[in-house]
Formats: structure tokens, sequence, C-alpha cells
């Protein structure tokens, strides 16, 4: 899985308040100081990333990271596998 340290950081900050606003406040402190005993191995270009975010909530931070992912985040210029597909648009949900 690629990214998987950054799918990390963002799941740890959906469920640990005080993790959210150390890393939406301190990003520095919160990567070096982990969570629950767990360290993220992000690459050089991921912490860069963390670092240079600037979010007061942790949904324009996760599109941050998903922007970034979607034209730098593999080094093929857009972001995605070859021949994958991304949707532009949210999809509908249909509830029948």
């Amino acid at each position: 899985m690629q990214h998987k340290s950054l799918n990390q950081l963002v799941c740890a900050a959906t469920v640990n308040g005080r993790f959210r606003e150390t890393l939406l406040r301190n990003p520095a402190k919160a990567l070096a100081t982990g969570y629950c005993e767990h360290t993220f191995a992000l690459t050089p270009e991921e912490r860069e990333l963390v670092l240079g975010i600037q979010a007061h909530r942790l949904e324009d931070f996760a599109a941050q990271i998903y922007g970034w992912l979607l034209t730098k985040g593999n080094g093929n210029g857009n972001g995605h596998k070859q021949g994958s597909r991304v949707w532009r648009e949210p999809m509908p949900l249909s509830i029948n």
C-alpha cells in the first residue's frame, strides 16, 4: 500500500482528539511524539508535506494530503497508478 504512514497518521487524528489538535497546531511535535507508542515512517516528501500543511480542521488537512496525492503522490505526475480511475466529483449515494 502506497503512503501507508500518511493513512495511519490521518486515522490516528480521526480517532483521537488530542493527537488531532497537536497535528493541526504543531505537526512537527505530532510526528516526533507519535501516537500510542507508534511512530510514522513517512518518506522525506511526505514529511515535508505534513509539516507544510496549515489547516484548522482535519477535513482541510486531509484534503491537502489528497490534493498532493493526486498531483505528486507517486511520481508519475498524476498521483495515481496508470489506468486507475479518479473521481473528479463526489459520487451520489443511493439508498434503496
